[in-house]
């Protein structure tokens, strides 16, 4: 859920839902069913192993 994720990265939900939201906009999808999450994971996931670097920039 929204609120137990906001409390495990210790944000407050409004955050958890403008991030999302962000999310959505920046790759012009609604990235909150399931589907779409699995996706989303999936993607950030094999980039992060195609490009290991990605990892350590913040």
């Amino acid at each position: 859920s929204l609120e137990a994720t906001a409390r495990e990265l210790f944000v407050h939900p409004n955050t958890v839902r403008y991030r999302l939201k962000r999310v959505s906009d920046v790759i012009g999808w609604d990235a909150t069913g399931a589907r779409e999450a699995l996706i989303l994971q999936s993607a950030l996931i094999i980039g992060s192993i195609a490009d290991p670097d990605t990892s350590k920039r913040r």
